[in-house]
């Protein structure tokens, strides 16, 4: 019986491909998890502003002498994950009382909220500012 291993090494060689392939698109999109956004893209810069303003109003509830100046510098790196919204997880380089650090957020958007659409529901401090984490 002659065999043809032509075939059968092309099938085998085809097949692996696929399977290496498929495996590395599982690895980036993950149903329900985080994936890299663009830090220019316009919900996510919004989303930045808004844990601004929302980090600010906090640290001015803190009823402290010098009311806390906290400004955007830059948005470092942005993650989203689709929910019932969008969640931005968002690296933050921002000025606190003139200081540069660093601070991670998350912040929950849903269109239909109004007239509040968004939610910080996370800050954290990376780099001490003289801040109370």
């Amino acid at each position: 019986m002659k065999t043809n291993w032509v075939p059968t090494g092309l099938s085998a060689l085809l097949l692996s491909s696929a399977a290496c392939q498929i495996t590395s698109l599982a690895q980036h999109d993950r149903p329900g998890g985080y994936a890299t956004a663009s830090v220019t893209n316009n919900e996510v810069v919004a989303a930045a502003n808004f844990a601004i303003n929302a980090q600010q109003s906090t640290l001015q509830a803190e009823k402290k002498p010098e009311p806390p100046k906290l400004e955007l510098i830059e948005i470092l790196q942005a993650e989203q994950q689709v929910v019932a919204g969008a969640n931005y997880r968002l690296k933050l380089k921002v000025k606190l009382n003139g200081k540069n650090t660093t601070a991670d957020a998350i912040v929950w958007w849903q269109a239909w909220r109004k007239p509040d659409p968004y939610q910080l529901t996370s800050w954290t401090w990376q780099e001490s500012a003289g801040q109370t984490k």
